[in-house]
């Protein structure tokens, strides 16, 4: 016995150059709050074994009359 489902499937085959021009339109026809929590997302997939290692604090100790550049 089948269910109806509540949404269509929709399948198109495209090119790299359609599919490019695709993600472009899906991209600019979304609020900036989805678009940005999609891009968090991708980037957590794509780093995640940077995100379980802790991070390295640096921490530097001068004086005022240490000779130092500036721009390093």
């Amino acid at each position: 016995m089948e269910s109806q489902r509540k949404i269509e499937k929709v399948v198109r085959k495209l090119s790299f150059a359609e599919a490019e021009e695709a993600d472009v339109e899906y991209y600019s026809s979304i609020d900036w709050k989805e678009s940005a929590a999609i891009v968090e997302q991708m980037r957590k997939n794509i780093w995640s074994e940077e995100y379980k290692q802790k991070r390295k604090k640096i921490i530097r100790r001068s004086k005022l009359k240490d000779d130092r550049d500036d721009f390093e």
